[in-house]
């Protein structure tokens, strides 16, 4: 397990040079996301981002992008289903002003290593990056009549491409219900 006090930031795995670079991370996560992509594409691209040219055996480089992903830390037993808050792509701009605002630091020009890119950009607070967080992540019935309309705009405004309302998701998992019976 990773500890940021009192570890160094790591440039290998298990012995192995690694790109450590957030853009990596960045890029990776694309990678992962890519709906275009076969699961062993996204497997091979994001091996081929993180070690470069010297990649350990199969079994010991899957175990490092995992590693690496979740920033040195034990990834969680099961996986969350809840829909993305943020894309790397969609919501760039508004990370790279974040982190200006926040940190002061300039990410389009600096080296930032993934293990302190990623509890950073959880601590964008008060930002305009933040604030499409909360109106993605806010439920209509937490809003009042007063103001549903205008949160209702903004949340169109701002959602992902990909993603679909509670309605949406149910309609399409009962299609998928009848389509399996």
């Amino acid at each position: 397990m990773f500890n940021p006090l009192l570890d160094r930031l790591p440039d290998n795995y298990n012995g192995w040079l690694i790109r450590s670079d957030f853009r990596i991370g960045v890029q990776i996560q694309l990678c992962i996301a890519d709906p275009e992509l076969s699961d062993s594409d996204k497997t091979a691209v994001a091996l081929s981002l993180l070690f470069g040219r010297g990649m350990p055996d199969f079994q010991t480089a899957v175990e490092g992008l995992h590693w690496f992903l979740a920033c040195g830390n034990p990834l969680p037993a099961e996986k969350s289903q809840e829909p993305a808050l943020y894309s790397f792509e969609t919501d760039a701009a508004r990370i790279v002003s974040a982190f200006q605002k926040v940190f002061h630091r300039d990410i389009s020009r600096e080296r930032i290593h993934w293990f302190e890119f990623v509890p950073m950009l959880a601590d964008l607070s008060g930002t305009a990056f933040s604030s499409v967080i909360d109106i993605r992540s806010t439920s209509p019935d937490e809003v009042s009549d007063k103001k549903r309309a205008e949160f209702l705009r903004m949340k169109r405004r701002f959602a992902l491409a990909d993603q679909f309302s509670q309605e949406e998701l149910d309609v399409i998992n009962d299609v998928l219900r009848r389509v399996k019976q």
